[in-house]
């Protein structure tokens, strides 16, 4: 029954927010310096409830923190991108990002495709080296049943150290038995490698006798800044309102509209430093600096190309010849109710 609640929901089941509490005093942002840069993800963000978390338990410790979440529904995703820094309505394997993320909080759905788990799938994806995530010593939380340990021992002690379980509380236990796991991304020595595969297969197979609740933890797990701020963080699809930031902030688009505009609409007039006489005046009303509705009558500039004929006479040959002289000459032009005057 708990299978077919889970597909119906699309694989989602948030976590209990009384269980993440337990979690949270165990959480320790560790600050180098003042400049220090805290990212954190969940890649199945839900309504971002239990990132939400995370981010106010580093706020809480002073930290510079920032949250990001990915959720593929979008009204969940909607009510997430409400309280975290940063949200896309997005699957978790087409997002563009980089592994910038000092702490991952991933709470898969809990399904099974093409005899594969899903819990799998998001894990070797989003800690793999071309879709990696976390950076060095980053911590992973990894909220799964406690039988999907088994399936997922091979990527998680190939890929993590210092690897820790605990489960839910025996109220929620039951539902779906799930447990955390707390993990360093990087990998272990050859024997630890080797105990930490053995110690999840053979959780995966027992009950909860086998692990202390989040209740009983004591341990605290330490959260790595991570130094630089996530410069990329896109859906896979074309979004428009992305494209148009980048365009805006494009240097081949600058230059394409310097180009293109002209350049009239892009100064600014300057007050003189004495006042205008009036030959001063009708040049800038002719040149159309200035001019436009003044009240009862609308003032324009106007520039006519005007071509002048002389005739010369040579004294010596006595032929003559025909000079034309081309000049432009500024006309102010005067819209009226009375009609349309032009002063030279």
């Amino acid at each position: 029954m708990a299978r077919i609640a889970s597909q119906s929901k699309g694989g989602f089941y948030a976590t209990p927010l009384t269980e993440i509490e337990k979690v949270l005093p165990h959480m320790q942002f560790e600050q180098e310096d003042d400049e220090s840069l805290f990212n954190i993800i969940d890649p199945c963000a839900g309504e971002g409830e239990a990132l939400e978390r995370f981010m106010n338990q580093g706020i809480r410790q002073q930290a510079d923190i920032m949250a990001y979440g990915v959720e593929l529904e979008e009204s969940r995703a909607k009510t997430a991108s409400t309280i975290l820094d940063y949200t896309l309505n997005e699957s978790y394997s087409n997002v563009r990002t980089e592994r910038k993320f000092g702490m991952m909080w991933l709470n898969p759905p809990y399904d099974e495709i093409f005899n594969e788990r899903t819990e799998l799938r998001f894990l070797r994806t989003l800690t793999s080296k071309s879709k990696g995530l976390l950076i060095d010593e980053g911590l992973l939380c990894f909220c799964v049943p406690q039988y999907v340990l088994g399936v997922c021992a091979n990527v998680l002690a190939g890929r993590f150290h210092d690897v820790k379980v605990y489960r839910f509380s025996d109220e929620e236990y039951p539902t779906f038995k799930q447990v955390i796991l707390f993990a360093k991304f990087g990998k272990a020595k050859r024997d630890e490698r080797k105990d930490t595969l053995k110690h999840l297969r053979d959780i995966a197979q027992q009950g909860p006798e086998a692990l202390a609740t989040l209740d009983e933890m004591e341990e605290s797990f330490m959260i790595p800044s991570s130094k630089d701020q996530v410069n990329v963080f896109r859906a896979g699809k074309l979004n428009p309102e992305e494209l148009k930031q980048d365009l805006q902030q494009s240097a081949a688009f600058l230059e394409f509209d310097k180009k293109v505009t002209p350049q009239s609409t892009q100064s600014s007039m300057q007050n003189p430093l004495l006042p205008l006489k009036h030959s001063h005046a009708g040049i800038a009303v002719a040149s159309g600096a200035i001019g436009g509705n003044m009240g009862n009558h609308i003032v324009v500039g106007v520039t006519k190309q005007l071509t002048e004929k002389e005739e010369q006479k040579d004294e010596e040959s006595n032929r003559s010849k025909e000079i034309y002289t081309k000049h432009h000459k500024s006309i102010v032009r005067v819209f009226t109710q009375d009609g349309i005057h032009e002063l030279q």
